[in-house]
């Protein structure tokens, strides 16, 4: 048995909200890897591809400028369904599913207003969302969906990884190990695990942090560079072979459906955080956590912030 893994994330760069790192598993005999869009042409395009089917893309082409979380969400949903898992019918149960904790535990619950749980799937994504499960989209190939998961680091604790560690790109490692550690507890010898995974930002070089991560493994070193850093992660007769590289989003679609992933998760904590100020500030336009935009939300939201004790470390990140 093989055993395929995409991973990405959102939410790297902004200043507001979390970030949100996704593994997509799927298992299936033989050596050639799942590829989403010659296996299931039927049913699943990329962006911009037939309006009727599933897209699966790096969640960039599909969600901007406000437009596309239908489609995000969506394809979330539908792979936690082909998974094996129950429709989530709300965002706490979205995040139990993808085994990412409670609302409390994601730094979400001080931005629920009377502890409301937003319904899923959103009003505007029932359709599409209804259209598309019918059809099965990620079914039929020789290969099966067999788990999707994420880890979601708000700003606080976000912040407390950066003051540990002292560096951003260490504290989003703290995510990829979490992942990568429960892929690496499941792998056996009987089960050979790759994965793919998009390069963190300008790093090559992983070796040390993955000893760190995996200190009773033995890893051996691939290439190393601007185009792929790869490694052979081994105990005994397990054995779990990495690679990362650029773009990796756009060129796998288990990759593809992680960055989706992740980025559905990000944008609907976002929403809940931009509704709560919104509601309480006339006039304020939401935003999406970035650099730039980030410093007139928190210039309009600082004054209020203070009058109700909420510290910016517990809603601004640091880096």
């Amino acid at each position: 048995m093989m055993r395929w893994v995409g991973i990405d994330e959102a939410g790297y760069g902004p200043n507001l909200g979390p970030l949100v790192m996704t593994a997509v598993v799927a298992e299936g005999p033989g050596d050639d890897p799942p590829d989403l869009w010659g296996d299931l042409p039927a049913t699943v395009a990329r962006a911009g591809g037939d309006p009727d089917v599933l897209w699966v893309d790096d969640s960039k082409r599909i969600y901007r400028a406000g437009v596309g979380l239908d489609r995000l969400e969506t394809a979330s949903l539908v792979a936690l369904a082909t998974a094996g898992h129950e429709v989530p019918s709300s965002l706490a149960t979205l995040l139990t599913a993808l085994a990412a904790g409670t609302p409390a535990e994601v730094e979400l619950t001080t931005w629920l207003e009377r502890d409301a749980d937003p319904a899923l799937p959103r009003a505007e994504t029932r359709p599409m969302f209804e259209r598309a499960i019918d059809r099965r989209p990620l079914d039929g190939a020789t290969w099966r969906i067999s788990s999707v998961r994420s880890v979601v680091i708000g700003p606080a604790r976000f912040n407390t990884a950066l003051a540990r560690t002292g560096s951003k790109a260490k504290a989003h490692f703290t995510a990829f190990s979490h992942l990568l550690g429960g892929l690496w507890d499941e792998t056996t010898e009987t089960t050979l695990t790759r994965v793919r995974a998009d390069k963190h930002g300008g790093r090559h070089f992983y070796l040390e942090p993955l000893y760190r991560a995996l200190p009773e493994c033995w890893i051996d070193r691939g290439a190393e560079g601007p185009e792929l850093s790869e490694y052979v992660i081994r105990l005994g007769k397990r054995r779990l072979e990495l690679c990362l590289c650029p773009r990796a989003d756009g060129e796998d679609g288990l990759v593809a459906l992680a960055s989706m992933v992740s980025k559905t998760v990000r944008e609907l904590w976002m929403s809940v955080f931009n509704a709560y100020w919104t509601a309480r500030i006339p006039g304020l336009r939401p935003s999406a956590g970035y650099p730039g935009d980030s410093a007139r939300f928190r210039t309009a939201i600082e004054p209020e912030c203070r009058l109700l004790g909420l510290e910016p470390r517990l809603w601004w990140r640091e880096k």
